[in-house]
């Protein structure tokens, strides 16, 4: 029976029911090992329960984050630290369309035009994300600001670095992209 569970979990996509059968045949090992006195098999079987189980926890801690990401949005504000602070007067432009985009930003205090979108936006709201994801990397808009701003950078490969350590915070940046996207469609047509 352990050897059929062990058999049977090699054939499973899923990674929830490959773990449990995992954790069944671990468990009928260890029977089986106690009843022959078999310690090596007692052994391997009595480490690989702990680590079953701990990837399945694991995994259910991911699907929370992942439902969490989905459902919510991301504090912005504890990005800041991780992010450099700059300032720009009204009227000084940030990115001009066209340019190379290698930073995406965090406006705190002030407005900001983006001109050829004819949107102004204003505190705690992300701007500039979706041109490091293009192959070409520019700038989709441009952006000029209406009043002194506060705004937090992120560079490119620091960005790549958090959604790596915080993929709820690449998720919001997935989400957050495809409606801009969609709303500069509907503000086209």
């Amino acid at each position: 029976m352990a050897s059929a569970l062990v058999f049977g979990a090699f054939f499973m996509k899923a990674i929830l029911p490959l773990r449990a059968v995992a954790i069944a045949s671990n468990i009928a090992f260890i029977v089986y090992a106690v009843f022959v006195s078999n310690t090596a098999i007692l052994i391997l079987h009595a480490a690989l329960l702990p680590l079953n189980t701990l990837r399945i926890v694991q995994h259910l801690k991911l699907r929370r984050t992942i439902r969490h990401a989905l459902e919510q949005e991301p504090n912005i504000e504890k990005l800041l630290p991780l992010m450099e602070q700059k300032t720009w007067n009204a009227g000084a432009t940030i990115f001009v369309r066209g340019d190379i985009a290698e930073t995406i930003y965090v406006l705190t205090e002030g407005q900001i035009r983006l001109t050829e979108l004819e949107v102004t936006i204003g505190p705690i709201t992300i701007f500039g994300e979706i041109g490091p994801f293009l192959r070409d990397k520019t700038r989709l808009a441009t952006a000029v600001c209406q009043t002194d701003c506060t705004v937090y950078t992120l560079s490119e490969s620091r960005m790549k670095e958090l959604v790596l350590k915080e993929p709820a915070f690449g998720l919001y940046l997935t989400k957050l992209i495809a409606e801009r996207m969609h709303d500069n469609m509907c503000n086209i047509h």
